[in-house]
């Protein structure tokens, strides 16, 4: 994300919240109550065309420094989170597939740890929710597929990292631009009778509405009033 997307992001989350920790004033309201769950969903793609945006830009980087420390370290972080949730479930054949140690996977030749980590990534992409608690996202299971693509075709993978950064760089700035418009166009007005009907309220989402700039700067949420009772 650039600086200006990452100040817009911080907002995002900041009503999202606010509107999370205040369902009691609203709760009655059907038709915000099915914008929040919204915002929330557009907040989730963000981070979701961030992630893959992130993902490409370090596996161009990793395939030209040498990927395969990288492959390695993810799939420790993965195993790990597996060993995890396989003890808490007693799951002994996820157990065994999570047992791999470092010096393991350095002695693997290229073939050999490319077979590892696919292996790993299989098994992985089904169980991501219960993975979630040890630390382990979506995004890193898929950087396993990434990396190991990368490191089997070197240089055209590169260019088709380039390309796929490229996609989810324009997919982040549209969804971004689609999620102001959003709050903007429909979550404002919408917040506007509380301005009178629960002054607390319409300031605290006014406060949750401004863009902080990462050097300390503020800029107020500018609300259209003109569809406000006169």
């Amino acid at each position: 994300m650039t600086r200006v997307e990452l100040n817009q992001f911080s907002m995002m989350q900041s009503v999202d919240q606010f509107l999370s920790v205040n369902q009691m004033v609203y709760g009655s309201n059907p038709a915000i109550v099915e914008v929040a769950n919204s915002l929330k969903t557009f907040i989730g793609e963000i981070k979701s065309h961030s992630q893959k945006q992130a993902i490409s830009t370090k596996a161009e980087t990793a395939i030209k420094l040498g990927v395969k420390n990288i492959i390695i370290e993810t799939l420790l972080k993965v195993t790990a989170a597996m060993a995890a949730s396989a003890a808490t479930l007693s799951d002994v054949r996820l157990k065994m597939a999570a047992s791999i140690t470092r010096s393991e996977l350095k002695k693997l030749r290229d073939a050999e740890l490319l077979i590892k980590t696919r292996a790993i990534f299989e098994i992985a992409s089904p169980i991501v929710k219960q993975l979630e608690i040890w630390g382990i996202s979506q995004a890193d299971v898929d950087a396993l597929d990434i990396y190991a693509e990368g490191y089997s075709t070197k240089s055209p993978e590169i260019r088709n990292l380039k390309s796929t950064a490229v996609q989810a760089t324009s997919d982040l700035k549209a969804k971004f631009s689609e999620t102001n418009t959003f709050i903007k166009k429909t979550l404002d007005p919408m917040m506007l009778p509380f301005r009178n009907l629960n002054p607390s309220f319409y300031g605290e989402y006014l406060k949750a509405r401004t863009i902080v700039g990462l050097g300390g700067g503020h800029s107020k949420a500018v609300i259209d009033t003109r569809t406000s009772i006169k």
